[in-house]
């Protein structure tokens, strides 16, 4: 990986590429178009080069795609649920997403939807419960049979039918058995649609709100609401969104019953943190009105404050849950792993707690150099003998970058299942529930600007495989934003 590249989207006019010709970037109007008499149409915003909302253009390819799909859906549907399902489906589900979602597959441990078995035992028979995990289960099947897809939409939308009761009675919404179910189904939505899948989380965010502080009074009841709120960080930063409040007062509450100390926590805290200071920052940077406004030196301290946090917190992580880095793979696993390095975490958890963090510690460093690139450039106030010092921060965090996203890269082979430990020789099939977990976290590295062209190439290469081996959908649709990277 590159330490200190320079990010590689064009900053030429838009006539100069539209004709793939040198742009001299001359101000106000490109030399080029001056001297062909053209009107020239300006440059991009570094901002939107940087920091691209890409809800709208995933949800847009969801559409088109769920179009197309539809009619055929509908007609296979209304026939098929007039069937019961094979009771041995059923189980097959169940099982296969209790070793895949669960056991963790082919990792080490435990899979990082690790609150499920307390509250599944404990409720094995609920209806919602048993139907939500064979659907998930059959649609993770489905990647190596097919015939699956079909049973797997009816178990979902009896699922749906049950969540849906469950909702209606007060009794029933605020169970542990509901919000279980309606975070398993997210996996579901999360395989097939983007749309689908932002909707669902902030229908898991309203429910965890329903449910009031004494969800906190179990541990399955902590990490459950955990996992909704790292799951809407995601979508806020994606989306460029502030975290919302009433989940905020909710984090408070749950910070009392937490040890801060541990590293899960305090990163998930962070990364409410960094969902709000990128919304304040892109909020300022539209010229929108703002209840606190702040100048850019003032966002740029708070940038530099968190990820300083984020350094204290992976501190904490490090000795919590330690890693160990196995360099010098075979090289002809280059499709496994990048230049033959494979990092080896004790769990699938830690795995996800580490990429997330760095995913978005990734979002920090950009802020901070686009606030640095920002002030160096435009204002006039900053006094002169600190641009060496801004300068020098601004290589800093192009070398973090770079770090993260190694880091990120070296977690795919044991993340996908790819790779049996101890014994690294023998190639596995990739698990869907490390694909769930991983691709986000390709993509925040894929789009990060110090990496070189042919990094991201290998990173497009993981999000399409697991898009096609896995089933998927959402991974392609993030490769085909990386495509578009120039």
């Amino acid at each position: 990986m590159s330490t200190l590249k320079a990010p590689r989207t064009s900053r030429s006019c838009k006539n100069c590429r539209v004709l793939k010709r040198r742009c001299d970037k001359q101000t106000p109007q490109c030399g080029q178009c001056i001297r062909t008499h053209e009107a020239c149409s300006g440059y991009r915003d570094d901002w939107d080069l940087v920091f691209r909302d890409q809800t709208g253009h995933t949800i847009k390819r969801s559409k088109k795609k769920a179009e197309k799909c539809e009619i055929s859906t509908k007609a296979t549907l209304s026939a098929s649920l007039t069937r019961r399902l094979d009771p041995g489906l059923d189980e097959i589900g169940v099982n296969y997403f209790l070793q895949d979602f669960i056991t963790g597959g082919n990792s080490p441990a435990r899979g990082y939807l690790n609150y499920i078995p307390a509250g599944y035992s404990a409720d094995a028979e609920h209806p919602t419960v048993v139907a939500s995990m064979a659907a998930v289960g059959l649609v993770a099947l489905a990647s190596r049979h097919p015939e699956l897809a079909v049973h797997a939409r009816i178990k979902y939308s009896e699922a749906i039918r049950h969540v849906n009761d469950a909702l209606a009675s007060p009794v029933e919404s605020i169970k542990d058995s509901t919000l279980m179910s309606v975070i398993s189904l997210g996996v579901f939505e999360h395989v097939s649609n983007f749309e689908s899948w932002v909707r669902h989380v902030k229908g898991a965010a309203a429910l965890v709100v329903a449910r009031g502080k004494s969800q906190f009074a179990t541990w399955p009841g902590i990490l459950m609401f955990n996992q909704v709120r790292a799951d809407l960080s995601t979508v806020c930063i994606q989306s460029v969104e502030p975290f919302p409040d009433d989940m905020k007062q909710l984090q408070a509450e749950a910070t009392k019953c937490v040890d801060y100390a541990d590293a899960f926590w305090s990163l998930g805290v962070l990364a409410t943190r960094c969902a709000d200071l990128f919304a304040g920052v892109a909020a300022k940077h539209k010229g929108l009105s703002l209840t606190m406004p702040m100048a850019w030196s003032d966002y740029l301290e708070e940038s530099i404050v968190l990820q300083e946090d984020f350094q204290s917190a992976l501190d904490v992580l490090a000795i919590q849950e330690p890693y160990m880095a196995m360099s010098k793979l075979d090289r002809s696993r280059d499709e496994v792993s990048y230049n033959g390095r494979a990092d080896v975490y004790t769990t699938s958890w830690s795995i996800r707690l580490w990429n997330n963090s760095r995913m978005v510690e990734i979002i920090v460093c950009e802020i901070i150099c686009w606030l640095i690139r920002r002030i160096l450039t435009e204002d006039p106030t900053y006094p002169t003998h600190d641009h060496q010092r801004l300068e020098s921060k601004l290589r800093y965090e192009m070398q973090v970058m770079s770090s993260r996203v190694e880091g990120i890269v070296a977690s795919v082979p044991q993340g996908l299942g790819l790779l049996s430990m101890p014994d690294a020789d023998k190639l596995q099939r990739a698990n869907v529930s490390g694909g769930y977990m991983l691709i986000w976290n390709l993509y925040a590295a894929g789009k990060c600007p110090v990496v070189k062209h042919q990094d991201r190439q290998w990173i497009i290469k993981q999000l399409e495989r697991i898009s096609e081996s896995l089933g998927i959908a959402m991974a392609s649709q993030l490769a085909e934003d990386l495509h578009n990277i120039k």
